[in-house]
């Protein structure tokens, strides 16, 4: 039985995102290189990311941190778990920039951010819709897991 298997037996859903998280977190070497997970990892990782940042700060501190670098990537880490509203989110989220991709320069995200202050009713209302909590990522995540568990650890 590998460490994600007995993860999922935790009696507690968070804890078993807590524990899988942390399986996965001895595989980064380094702070946003996650370039030893496989795909699979890469997105329990990139859904982690998100919610850590936006519940924290909201969309904005997402973009403006080192993280916005992987907008697109966690894009489609909701695509894969099937979070339609939260992906509905992102996309809203993303065309808020002047240019698609959003971009990987953490300079460059964060001067488009700085110019695009007027937008902030628009920001604050992203977070508010995040709060709402519509989709249910924790059970959505866990699915995910169990569905490509061959693929953890």
């Amino acid at each position: 039985m590998t460490s994600t298997e007995i993860a999922l037996l935790l009696n507690n859903d968070a804890e078993k995102i807590t524990r899988i998280g942390e399986i996965i977190g001895k595989k980064i070497q380094e702070k946003d290189n996650f370039d030893q997970l496989n795909e699979y990892e890469k997105t329990f990782i990139y859904i982690d990311v998100l919610e850590q940042h936006v519940t924290e700060g909201g969309f904005i501190q997402f973009f403006f941190k080192s993280s916005g670098q992987f907008t697109h990537e966690i894009f489609q880490a909701y695509l894969a778990i099937k979070a339609k509203k939260t992906v509905d989110l992102l996309t809203e989220a993303i065309f808020l920039f002047p240019e698609i991709p959003v971009p990987k320069n953490l300079r460059i995200r964060q001067q488009i951010l700085m110019e695009k202050e007027s937008n902030i009713d628009l920001w604050d209302d992203l977070d508010l819709q995040f709060e709402k909590y519509e989709d249910d990522i924790l059970q959505l995540t866990l699915h995910y897991v169990r569905e490509n568990i061959a693929h953890f650890d």
